[in-house]
């Protein structure tokens, strides 16, 4: 580092470490309010559904007679931020989880409980027959080639190559 840079830095760590003057304030003055002083901002609360803020508990109109549109910007919303606020991007519920055939749950069955039960056994001081082992090992790794040898491969015709930016 240059004797410059040093010298920045030791400044900045003092001005960090430093109260501030009686005259001086952090903040801007504009934010500066009083207690009954409101910003003219809106709020994150003043972009809920106009549906749900009108009504007869809410104070809305509830009598006879057209409801208001609810996609009209509610009173002191400028229209720019009316227009973000109706823009706001919600994601579509997601997909439900695949099932699978009958022979995938198999083989996810093959994969998950021989080990569980291998180490329940070795737990509990079991010993179980050389057979019993064997087979559990051959159904771990039959499951695990069934699951490989059944996953979808990526074809050079196929029009989804992922995110692409």
């Amino acid at each position: 580092m240059s004797r410059d840079d040093d010298q920045t830095w030791a400044e900045l760590i003092d001005s960090f470490h430093a109260s501030p003057t009686d005259g001086d304030q952090p903040w801007p003055a504009a934010e500066e309010l009083g207690p009954d002083e409101r910003l003219d901002e809106p709020r994150p609360d003043d972009f809920r559904d106009a549906s749900v803020t009108l009504g007869p508990l809410a104070g809305g109109r509830g009598g006879p007679g057209p409801d208001p549109d609810p996609a009209a910007p509610a009173p002191g919303i400028d229209d720019a931020t009316a227009e973000e606020a109706a823009n706001h991007f919600v994601p579509p519920p997601p997909a439900p989880i695949p099932r699978g055939d009958r022979v995938q749950q198999l083989a996810w069955a093959a994969v998950i409980t021989p080990p569980i039960a291998l180490i329940i056994v070795a737990i509990m001081s079991w010993r179980p027959s050389d057979e019993i082992v064997f087979l559990a090992v051959v159904a771990f790794v039959a499951g695990f080639v069934t699951l490989v040898a059944r996953m979808r491969g990526h074809h050079p015709n196929d029009p989804d190559d992922g995110a692409v930016i």
